[in-house]
């Protein structure tokens, strides 16, 4: 029970400072503070974070970007958005085929090689074939099924400039019908990674190494440190009669009771 107290202030703690990797039973997000590639060739996209969502019906992807515009390919300009959504969409990364395969056969040349390891890839949005001609209009991306490695459908994406404090970004929705028509089997919202770029190149990718996973021992670390440190405040806004045992938990963790506490010599 004492543990279980102590515990459970630490993970509100971290949650609350984190804010870096967030997931719920229909969502979940990525999101970095700088690109992870700062050496790439530029004109540089850079990625704030994003969002995965199901609703039951479809799954919905954002992107936001530090970038003040952001547009498709077909406009031709430094702010077009190039890259690839890549969907681990049951979780095994026994199945699919790995991002290094796509970029060394030439499907995500230059991209592919950043998808994570453990990833194994089951379909993808290709971000950069807005505009090709033989979707006969812009504002459309192909979504692609690592089975046979074909496009399966076309889907409507909205690129929105940024401003005030709402930053850039794009969005899509692919029907969950669709996935299941293909066989391609969704458990919540799959895994995912986005690798965007420019023309030449990738400039930044997510998940990287700036995001902390939900489990890091850094994050740890800091909530057990906050609850020794701030114990104090958290025992004084603990109702009465969990006090003593949140004061056993601190004594455990970090060797020596709350000044208040501790016993006076004779």
């Amino acid at each position: 029970m004492r543990t279980g107290i102590l515990w459970r202030l630490n993970v509100s703690i971290i949650s609350f400072i984190a804010g870096t990797t967030q997931a719920s039973a229909g969502s979940l997000t990525y999101s970095h503070q700088s690109t992870a590639l700062p050496n790439a060739t530029g004109p540089a996209i850079t990625l704030q974070s994003i969002t995965g969502t199901n609703d039951g019906t479809n799954l919905t992807f954002t992107l936001t970007f530090a970038n003040p515009t952001v547009e498709g390919p077909s406009s031709g300009n430094d702010d077009a958005v190039y890259g690839f959504i890549n969907l681990d969409t049951d979780k095994n990364a026994n199945t699919g085929v790995p991002g290094p395969f796509l970029d060394a056969n030439n499907f995500e040349s230059g991209f592919g090689q950043y998808s994570p390891a453990g990833q194994g890839i089951d379909a993808y949005i290709n971000l950069s074939s807005e505009g090709d001609p033989l979707h006969g209009a812009p504002g459309l991306v192909d979504l692609v099924n690592t089975n046979g490695l074909n496009p399966i459908t076309t889907l409507p994406v909205s690129y929105v400039n940024g401003g005030g404090n709402t930053p850039s970004s794009l969005t899509f929705s692919i029907a969950l019908s669709v996935l299941s028509a293909n066989q391609i089997p969704l458990r919540d919202t799959g895994d995912f990674s986005v690798i965007v770029g420019n023309v030449n190149g990738a400039t930044d990718f997510l998940p990287s190494s700036a995001v902390p996973e939900p489990a890091s021992l850094g994050l740890l670390l800091v909530g057990v440190l906050l609850s020794v440190v701030g114990s104090r405040r958290i025992i004084a806004i603990v109702h009465p009669k969990h006090r003593s045992a949140i004061e056993s938990s601190v004594l455990n963790v970090g060797g020596t009771r709350p000044a208040e506490s501790q016993p006076r010599s004779a």
